[in-house]
């Protein structure tokens, strides 16, 4: 089967999961719907359709997006429908892609690779996961905030793609958990990220570039930023570290 070429016979259309769904209830279900349910599903808003980001990763290119989960291949291959200005040249088949979809408020994360670009469809064929599980929390100590900030997305040119309220949640000295508005967030974005706050106790704004470790699609999109500093002298890796230091007594151990 070439690209763009998939027929009602080799897919099962996946209706909208339901709160009592877990993930692989929701990727098992199919139904007899008509393919016509798959091309119409493309205009669907994200409330009425599975809503999966994906993270694909190559060695010289990396990209965060929206998809919707629509349907199953005979072969239990996943079918995610994309956004329609989606730039379809990036991806290939055998390109590493790691999902993240909230399930009754819990996060199941799965890795898998991209089986066919379907482009006359608008959407990718992922090869069946080998494991569906619960992101695992991470432990380090980090200091709980509740500071306001601005995030700005980039696509692949560097290019800021919007500029996004954004509340940050925790803090430590080589990142911090972040919330946003899924809503408002690029269909489709690179992992690097340029982060800007004024800490605690300084006077001035400190502006941080970074790269997305993982995501979590609460009702609000949480984030965990990895920073990204030229130096130990850099601006704002000293501002982060003077402002750090005072706060060893409110160090926590917390889920990351």
């Amino acid at each position: 089967m070439g690209q763009g070429q998939l027929s009602s016979r080799d897919v099962e259309i996946i209706q909208p999961r339901h709160q009592s769904q877990t993930l692989t209830e929701a990727f098992g279900k199919t139904t007899e719907n008509s393919w016509e349910m798959y091309q119409s599903s493309q205009t669907a808003s994200p409330s009425t359709t599975n809503t999966v980001w994906l993270r694909l990763e190559e060695e010289h290119q990396s990209a965060m997006l929206r998809g919707h989960l629509i349907g199953l291949g005979s072969d239990q291959s996943l079918l995610c429908a994309l956004p329609t200005h989606t730039t379809w040249q990036q991806f290939k088949p055998g390109m590493t892609c790691r999902g993240h979809t909230l399930i009754e408020g819990e996060t199941y994360q799965f890795e898998t690779t991209i089986k066919e670009v379907l482009l006359k469809q608008g959407a990718l064929l992922l090869n069946s996961p080998k494991k569906i599980t619960r992101r695992a929390p991470r432990i380090h100590p980090r200091v709980p905030v509740n500071i306001s900030g601005t995030i700005r997305p980039t696509n692949h040119n560097g290019d800021v793609l919007a500029v996004l309220p954004t509340t940050l949640i925790d803090l430590c000295t080589m990142g911090c958990q972040l919330v946003t508005s899924e809503i408002t967030w690029p269909s489709l974005a690179t992992l690097t990220v340029i982060l800007t706050c004024r800490l605690p106790e300084l006077n001035h704004t400190s502006k941080f570039h970074g790269r997305i470790e993982w995501i979590d699609p609460t009702p609000e999109l949480q984030m965990g930023i990895q920073f990204q500093f030229t130096s130990a002298s850099d601006v704002a890796c000293r501002d982060l570290e003077r402002w750090f230091g005072s706060q060893q007594a409110k160090l926590i151990n917390t889920v990351a």
